[in-house]
């Protein structure tokens, strides 16, 4: 391993420059050598263009990653005994070639992998000793504070039920975050069923967490987010920055791949799987395989919009191969075959065409004459054929921050030749080293269009307990007035004959296009791997989506181990017929208020006149209520506990399902998490009301058990939160805690229904269609 001093300092603040730039690594065991090969790449080009010392770390404001991603982070930006990075990024992939065969023994022969099965049952795949031995010893005692560029590595806390971020902002402020790299690097590559989730503490506080990918397997908008909050707080650091400038930034988002191109899997299939079958199908686990996907991909169709919204698609790149088969795709498959073969991989990735999301589809297509991934890490081709080289715009970023900083004119502080004498080296030669290093250094509701809002509704998915939801929608509505075990394990739990049959006689024939106002339905297609959305806002550009309601209600609802996944054709108007494999909407997007955000975004985006004169990014102007099914956040599992869990202690246990939890619960907290970001930064935070009660305990927190008893519970419960006070969630620590001063959850929905009666009736004074229609009724004969 090279550990080469270098005459490059940390990187200077964004505010000495004109970009905010950000790497972002993807969750995915032993396929971290894919985006390590990438990574070796764009670090040689930079070294053209700085000399052999330059390393990624001196070039990005933040470097983010989960699960296997927040190894190769701590890699790239813990320091050595020189005070450079650890790692050169050249060296990550023989670290995988090396330890990987040992972190993931693979057992040889039938009997070996019929003993690694059963254990795999009972107990985590592997035992997770040499993985935290070896971690431990190349990161040592090195704390969070001490990286060379700011991180941010995602986990999810078991006990809490909430993501935990650590992350460098956050540290001077919760002081518990700054935990060892290593006790991180092991908590968020603690993959459920593979590894044991780990326990530690610090300070006072306990942690008990499991893989970042849980939370957010793509942590690119993590990252945004954690910078977003920064230039909220006017951190020195960004200014003048504004908060929602994010054409400053410049993101790099590389994946460890996926095998949706070889559809793996379809509804007819997955219709008939239980809990084992969800858990274990082909080699591989559809129910891990779709909740990470649904996530990575939720996640780039975000920024995407963004970016595109502001014309700044230039500014991210996304590389990622959805092409993997076999044991490529596999996180564990350890053998030297293996290894080799996804190094080869992520070489061929360079040379492919750069891709980027069709916002009207969602699907990931190559942009004509967008050049290859490596021409991009190079140069990246726009539409106004405008060339912009990563690399030497970080390389330019870098000396115009290192020439407007102030900082590098200032002698050396005592704190900073402190630190080097502390490591024993001479106080004069210490001197000489950093003196060298500065010196060296370079109506229907009308469009928003006639006013000033735009008003969404979001609820959650949570079987049963949309009886919540229901209970506070309609008291809103009233305010606008007045102003069976061994079934479960071999197929689904429930045959869903009923319930199709109930949403068929209730919705009859209608089609998407029918309803009384926009609607945003989120499903997952469990063939292509990728989210369906079915939005009002796309059926013109994609007739084929405009499919019958009651189909896209019993697909949505299809939740995994409960009911069957609904496979159907739909004929668009123009002749096309496409087939639907799809399951829970949950599992792309279970809170899908940013869905429906994007939706109206990309709206805005297209210039559509419902929408004119709205800016694309113009959060301010919108009015959000999100609405929650219930969690139970009791403190129900713990890290010991869950690190003797295998398969089925991770599918069941307690009555409940512990996978299924996390990753629907670490969903909907993001999306909160990111969306009380988004209205702080634009100082309207009182446009955005989240309702969610997170005590639910017993069978009140279950999905399906709907007996009578339950049923009334719930409403109570639903009653009762009415009455309890406004609550949002605290940057800082991933809480909810409550509002000061703000009232009770049914004083902001009075206040949401007067202003909801008063945008529609500002909207309808302005509509040339209702003064026509109003005209016309006057002059009509009695």
């Amino acid at each position: 391993m090279e550990k080469t001093k270098s005459p490059l300092l940390h990187i200077q603040p964004p505010t000495y420059g004109d970009l905010i730039t950000i790497l972002s690594i993807d969750g995915g065991g032993i396929k971290g050598i894919i985006p390590a090969t990438i990574l070796a790449f764009l670090e040689s080009q930079l070294q053209e263009l700085d000399g052999e010392g330059a390393r990624l770390a001196d070039y990005f404001d933040v470097i983010t990653g989960a699960s296997t991603g927040g190894l190769v982070t701590a890699m790239l930006t813990a320091p050595d005994e020189n005070g450079r990075p650890l790692y050169a990024a050249k060296d990550i992939k023989p670290f995988y070639f090396e330890q990987c065969p040992k972190i993931f023994p693979q057992k040889r022969g039938i009997w070996g992998k019929i003993r690694q099965l059963l254990r795999s049952l009972t107990g985590p795949k592997y035992s997770g000793e040499y993985h935290r031995k070896i971690i431990r010893k190349k990161l040592g005692i090195t704390r969070l504070h001490d990286t060379l560029t700011n991180v941010v590595i995602p986990t999810f806390d078991i006990k809490h039920l909430q993501p935990t971020i650590f992350s460098s902002y956050e540290v001077k402020k919760s002081s518990s975050l700054d935990a060892s790299l290593s006790d991180i690097c092991i908590s968020t590559s603690a993959a459920p069923t593979y590894l044991p989730a780990h326990y530690f503490r610090n300070e006072d506080r306990e942690f008990n967490l499991i893989d970042g990918g849980v939370a957010a397997n793509n942590p690119a908008l993590v990252a945004i987010s954690q910078v977003t909050n920064q230039i909220i707080k006017q951190n020195s650091d960004f200014l003048p920055i504004k908060p929602m400038d994010y054409g400053r930034f410049l993101v790099i988002s590389i994946g460890t791949g996926t095998s949706k191109a070889t559809k793996k899997y379809d509804a007819k299939m997955a219709a008939k799987w239980g809990v084992l079958g969800w858990l274990l199908h082909g080699g591989s686990s559809p129910l891990v395989d779709v909740f990470t996907k649904a996530s990575s991909d939720m996640v780039d169709f975000h920024i995407s919009v963004v970016f595109q919204a502001l014309h700044s698609e230039a500014n991210y790149l996304r590389i990622q191969d959805d092409a993997l088969v076999g044991s490529h795709s596999t996180v564990d498959v350890a053998t030297n075959e293996n290894l080799n073969n996804l190094a080869e991989i992520g070489e061929k990735l360079l040379k492919k065409p750069v891709a980027r999301v069709n916002l009207e589809t969602g699907l990931t297509e190559p942009i004509t004459n967008g050049g290859t991934n490596e021409d991009s890490l190079k140069k990246y081709t726009i539409l106004r054929r405008l060339y912009f080289e990563f690399a030497k715009l970080l390389s330019d970023e870098k000396k115009l921050r290192e020439s407007k900083s102030p900082q590098l004119y200032k002698a050396p502080s005592s704190t900073m030749l402190k630190k080097f004498l502390l490591k024993g080296t001479p106080a004069g030669a210490s001197c000489l080293w950093l003196n060298n290093l500065i010196m060296e250094s370079s109506v229907q509701i009308h469009p928003p269009a006639n006013e000033d809002l735009i008003t969404v509704l979001s609820i959650d998915g949570g079987g049963i307990r949309g009886i919540i939801p229901a209970t506070i929608l309609a008291f809103l509505e009233s305010q606008l007035q007045i102003r069976s075990l061994f079934r479960s394990l071999t197929g689904p739990k429930y045959d869903g004959k009923y319930l199709c049959k109930l949403i068929r006689e209730e919705l009859g024939a209608k089609r998407l296009s029918h309803t009384l106002t926009n609607v945003v339905i989120p499903t997952f297609d469990i063939t292509n791997l990728q989210p369906t959305i079915f939005s009002s806002y796309e059926v013109e550009n994609s007739p084929s989506l405009d499919a019958q309601l009651s189909d896209i209600c019993i697909s949505t609802s299809a939740a995994p181990t409960y009911l069957p996944a609904h496979y159907f054709k739909n004929e668009g108007r123009d002749g096309n017929v496409q087939e639907f494999n799809l399951i829970d909407g949950g599992i792309a997007a279970n809170n899908p208020a940013l869905v429906a955000i994007s939706q109206v975004t990309n709206r805005v985006f297209d210039e559509n006149p419902d929408f004119f004169p709205v800016k694309p990014i113009d959060y301010g102007r919108f009015l959000v209520i999100s609405i929650g099914t219930g969690t139970s956040k009791v403190k129900r599992y713990t890290a010991k506990m869950a690190a003797k869990w295998g398969v089925l202690g991770w599918l069941i246990h307690g009555g409940s399902s512990p996978l299924v939890d996390a990753f629907t619960q670490a969903s909907s907290d993001m999306i909160d998490f990111l969306l009380c970001e988004v209205f702080q930064a634009l100082r309207s935070k009182s446009n955005y009301l989240r309702i969610q009660d997170t005590t639910l305990s017993g069978t009140d927190s279950s999905v399906d058990v709907a007996t009578e008893e339950n049923m009334d519970r719930l409403v109570k419960i639903g009653e009762g939160l009415l009455k309890k006070p406004v609550a949002t969630v605290n940057q800082g620590t991933s809480l909810s805690p409550l509002i000061e001063n703000v009232g009770t959850n049914e004083d902001a929905l009075i206040r949401f229904a007067k202003l909801l009666s008063d945008e529609r009736k500002l909207r309808d004074s302005k509509s040339p269609k209702l003064q026509k229609a109003q005209s016309a009724t006057m002059i009509s004969p009695a």
